[in-house]
């Protein structure tokens, strides 16, 4: 069964790359467009079936996980280990992009000319502070956070319900 999916999965993927090979070779420009529109359909839906599942994966796994731990103290060394990853990733994921925005230089030769002052006023960055962190940790409820896509607030959920249920055991 698991070579049957890889295969579907690698055919789908040629299949689509062979599709848009085509599209782009054969039609013309406008033509080609209303097919690309056309076509964001299955990619949006696509993108929103991952979506759907990524919460409810989370949250099944780190309970269960959890729930099967004999003792408190690899609760905590998993809770702990669970924050490290999230947190680890998230950096590396940024330092990717950092590095790839910097190599690839996307927007540059563009010509795309704007005003300074508008500049200034349209970057809104607000400073995260030690309290906003932590109580952002918590969600306000676990079907808000699940809408979504909370990642943190999930996995913080998750460890108090298999911490819970591994205290009714």
């Amino acid at each position: 069964m698991n070579k049957i999916f890889t295969a579907f999965i690698v055919g789908a993927m040629v299949l689509g790359v062979l599709v848009g090979w085509g599209v782009n070779h054969f039609l013309a420009a406008d033509q080609a467009k209303g097919v690309a529109e056309n076509l964001t359909i299955i990619t949006d839906v696509f993108l929103r079936l991952i979506k759907m599942i990524i919460a409810p994966l989370v949250f099944s796994t780190l309970v269960a996980g959890i729930a099967h731990m004999e003792d408190a103290a690899s609760i905590g060394r998993v809770g702990i280990k669970t924050m490290a990853w999230f947190i680890g990733a998230s950096i590396i994921s940024l330092l990717i992009g950092l590095f790839m925005v910097h190599l690839i230089q996307p927007g540059v030769g563009m010509g795309l000319v704007q005003d300074p002052s508008t500049i200034v006023g349209a970057v809104d960055a607000t400073k995260l502070t030690l309290k906003e962190f932590v109580t952002h940790l918590v969600p306000k409820s676990i079907v808000e956070a699940m809408a979504n896509n909370e990642i943190l607030q999930i996995v913080v959920f998750s460890i108090f319900v298999g911490t819970a249920v591994s205290a009714l055991d």
